[in-house]
């Protein structure tokens, strides 16, 4: 598994790009550093790219992602865009939902435009 963390100056925007395979453990470790690096910087957005990561945890695990988020520092105020791979669209869609009952602003997208326009946009 590898990940990549950034912070877009320019946009105010934390991204994120995981490849490979992932366990809970590295996903725990990446949300700290990245709501972390967002809590230095004053960031409330978020880019997540998932397009080149294989899809290996659970639904029981994406079910307590939201939770364990929360943990590392997600907040209700943020918003985080997620990039996926069209394959593992379930999942996803199910992790959107699951994040919404936990009252977290998430979206997935396949389409980075769409995700940036969302991320800018002031409607949500």
């Amino acid at each position: 598994m590898g990940w990549k963390i950034d912070y877009l100056e320019d946009k105010k925007i934390v991204s994120n790009e995981q490849s490979g395979v992932i366990t809970w453990n590295e996903q725990k470790k990446i949300g700290q550093e990245l709501f972390g690096l967002a809590k230095d910087k004053g960031a409330k957005l978020f880019l997540t790219d998932h397009r080149n990561l294989k899809n290996s945890l659970s639904i029981l695990e994406i079910d307590d992602l939201p939770k364990m988020l929360k943990q590392t520092g997600a907040k209700s105020s943020h918003k985080i865009a997620v990039l996926y791979n069209k394959s593992h669209e379930r999942k996803y869609s199910f992790f959107q939902s699951a994040a919404y009952l936990a009252s977290l602003n998430v979206k997935v997208f396949t389409d980075e435009q769409k995700a940036l326009q969302w991320l800018q946009s002031e409607d949500e």
